[in-house]
């Protein structure tokens, strides 16, 4: 009996202490606000994560690619903090499709996301709670062709923080196709043939047939007639001509270990077409393109429970959490 009731005294006290890391872990520095973002054309789910003090200014997050909600299912809260701690606010929103937001992601083109980012900025700049004294554009992976066309055309945008962002469309498809191949132990020769029949793929995408036509053609249904109907509005994706235009600093996160972007590429763009004066170029060290902890090594299972237990100090890379933190404070 003595020992059954140890037991219990001692799986109760380690569920109690469960719990509290759990509270602390999801109990982040900063007044978190679900939003309506009314837009011309139609109504996001928004966030916004406002500072405790007086704020200095406001970050506006814009997603990568995917049917991302306004957090990212959390996954942006430890960042937000860390830009709360600086004064700043933050402000998402699911994509449409997403989570209640009208339309579909699916069917926007990169200037269609651009614009759909000038709208969020004129609701931002009407909110009396948000400070849009300074506004940076934070954006990663795909925001990467969204965040310059933005840019370019304000005179009050204060820096862009861009996490891993991409160049060219077609390029970055390769490179993540090829280091996927590399990944999984395929030869030279078989990388290439590949890559040649993805080619084929795009060229026929480009020509503009119809999803039907390229089913029929490739024989490939990877691809769902909406996704193929994405694709085909951004397959000429360039970021470049975007780049030379950014009068304002620019701030380039790298990955180390990025498999999905060509890092190496991202850089150098940057620092051709940016003057030095304007652009800086850092590499996080051990981290893949999501900038998740390298501790949890890929583990679906550590990254759910990381997610779920202690997402404010387990989850993302710390390093690259205090750069950007760091960049915000400078500002």
């Amino acid at each position: 009996m003595k020992k059954g009731y140890k037991l219990l005294i001692g799986i109760t006290f380690f569920v109690l202490l469960l719990l509290r890391i759990m509270l602390f872990e999801n109990d982040y520095m900063m007044q978190e606000r679900e939003v309506t973002i009314q837009t011309e054309n139609e109504d996001l789910n928004g966030f916004v994560a406002l500072p405790k003090e007086k704020g200095e200014g406001v970050v506006i997050f814009v997603h990568g690619d995917g049917p991302q909600n306004a957090t990212q299912d959390g996954g942006y809260k430890p960042l937000m903090e860390r830009f709360a701690k600086e004064g700043f606010a933050s402000v998402s929103w699911a994509k449409p499709g997403v989570d209640g937001s009208h339309g579909n992601w699916l069917n926007q083109s990169m200037d269609d996301r651009a614009e759909e980012v000038e709208n969020v900025l004129e609701w931002v700049k009407n909110q009396e709670t948000i400070n849009s004294e300074k506004i940076i554009l934070w954006g990663s992976s795909q925001a990467g062709w969204v965040i310059p066309k933005v840019q370019q055309n304000h005179q009050d945008i204060t820096a862009s923080i861009l996490i891993a962002p991409a160049i060219n469309w077609i390029r970055q498809g390769e490179y993540y196709t090829a280091e996927k191949l590399k990944s999984e132990g395929k030869s030279s020769e078989e990388i290439t043939s590949v890559l040649n029949n993805d080619r084929r793929k795009s060229e026929l995408i480009r020509t503009g047939v119809s999803y039907q036509e390229y089913v029929q053609e490739t024989e490939d249904r990877s691809l769902s007639e909406e996704r193929y109907t994405f694709v085909q509005k951004n397959i000429m994706a360039d970021a470049t001509n975007d780049i030379k235009k950014i009068k304002s600093p620019v701030h380039v996160v790298l990955a180390e270990e990025d498999q999905n972007v060509d890092s190496s590429e991202t850089a150098r763009t940057y620092r051709e077409m940016l003057p030095e004066s304007q652009v800086t170029v850092r590499t996080i060290p051990n981290v893949e393109h999501s900038m998740l902890n390298p501790s949890l090594d890929n583990s679906q299972i550590l990254i759910y429970l990381s997610a779920i237990f202690a997402p404010k100090h387990t989850l993302v890379s710390n390093v690259y959490l205090d750069y950007c933190q760091k960049l915000i404070r400078q500002l």
